[in-house]
């Protein structure tokens, strides 16, 4: 894979945002409106675009149709790699959560579940392998500029605006109407594989993006508030607007990725430090992985979001669980053959 010094960036910031989410998990435990509340929903909504970009980075390198990306590359290489990962790291998930303590058919069960569907975070892995299989079908759009313009509008309005259309009068005759069309090709993490591919393609003008810099921030600002104005009403967390799509989820990902896009490596930049960047950029799966054992090890020994002030507890508690995955990851990426099948 040819290295790209904004995305190998990007990649690496975004695998951190992806810890910080999974550090205000809790969220969703404690009251609405009160301040511990308050402060983890504002971490949590300044990293919802994590997952948006990540889909989005992969788009840049398979949907390109000057690149060939032949089928024997992805079903002999890609596919089974991703396979081996999921079964290995399954298996690990469920040996630490549901080891079966009787040999009893539901305990049995319930560690095969875990195994063959894997831990929760483990969700990622199952959606980019449904999106590598589809990765045939989807470069026969990107092949076509007008293609993909198209099925970029139509994907970003099926999956980021009718679902969040308001739920009365003529707003839910709309969503209804379109329900009744069947829409399945546009919808889902199709529309960021694509999107990536056409963000990093095109020539972005600078007034454009520093408009697309400010939609973002609004839009980030408008995950805060909305969640909390949404959750208060409820009387519960309501993470509609921590959904990956969003349309403040959704324009704040765009901002970020285009802003990365046009990050360019320091002209006086050493070696060693290209090469640093390279080899975290490359470890991320590894973190991906590991971070949830890392995180469940910190929270044993007492560093977790709520073991103090968590406007200090969550970044303090992110950035140990960045540093000891990655530590972790990069010792994985040098472990022959295991490197090559399972990180």
């Amino acid at each position: 894979m040819n290295r790209i010094w904004g995305l190998d960036i990007l990649r690496i910031i975004s695998i951190a945002a992806v810890i910080v989410i999974h550090t205000t998990q809790y969220l969703i435990r404690i009251e609405v409106g009160t301040y511990d509340w308050m402060v983890l929903n504002v971490y949590d909504s300044l990293a919802r675009w994590a997952v948006p970009v990540f889909v989005m980075i992969s788009g840049v390198f398979f949907l390109d149709p000057a690149k060939p990306q032949p089928l024997k590359k992805l079903f002999g290489k890609k596919i089974p790699h991703i396979l081996t990962i999921i079964i290995f790291w399954g298996f690990v998930y469920a040996a630490l959560h549901h080891l079966p303590q009787t040999l009893n058919l539901a305990s049995l069960w319930k560690f095969f579940q875990t195994w063959i569907l894997g831990y929760y975070h483990m969700w990622f892995l199952y959606m980019i392998l449904g999106l590598y299989l589809v990765t045939p079908i989807l470069r026969c759009i990107t092949a076509s500029k007008q293609g993909t313009l198209y099925f970029l509008l139509l994907a970003g309005t099926l999956n980021c605006v009718l679902p969040y259309l308001p739920d009365w009068g003529p707003f839910n005759l709309i969503g209804t109407f379109a329900g009744k069309m069947e829409f399945n090709i546009p919808l889902g993490y199709s529309f960021y594989f694509v999107l990536g591919y056409w963000l990093q393609s095109e020539d972005i003008p600078k007034k454009i993006r520093i408009a697309l810099y400010s939609l973002g921030g609004v839009a980030t600002v408008g995950t805060i508030l909305l969640t909390t104005l949404l959750s208060i009403d409820a009387g519960s967390t309501d993470t509609s607007f921590y959904d990956n799509f969003s349309p403040t989820v959704c324009l704040a990902s765009i901002a970020i990725f285009v802003a990365f896009k046009h990050l360019r490596a320091p002209k006086d930049s050493a070696a060693f430090k290209k090469k640093a960047i390279a080899v975290l950029s490359k470890s991320t799966l590894g973190v991906y992985m590991i971070h949830m054992i890392v995180l469940d090890g910190l929270s044993d020994i007492g560093l977790s979001c709520f073991s103090f002030n968590p406007a200090l507890a969550v970044p303090a508690t992110a950035i140990a669980a960045v540093a000891l995955s990655y530590a972790i990851a990069v010792i994985m990426t040098k472990i022959p053959l295991f490197n090559r099948y399972f990180v």
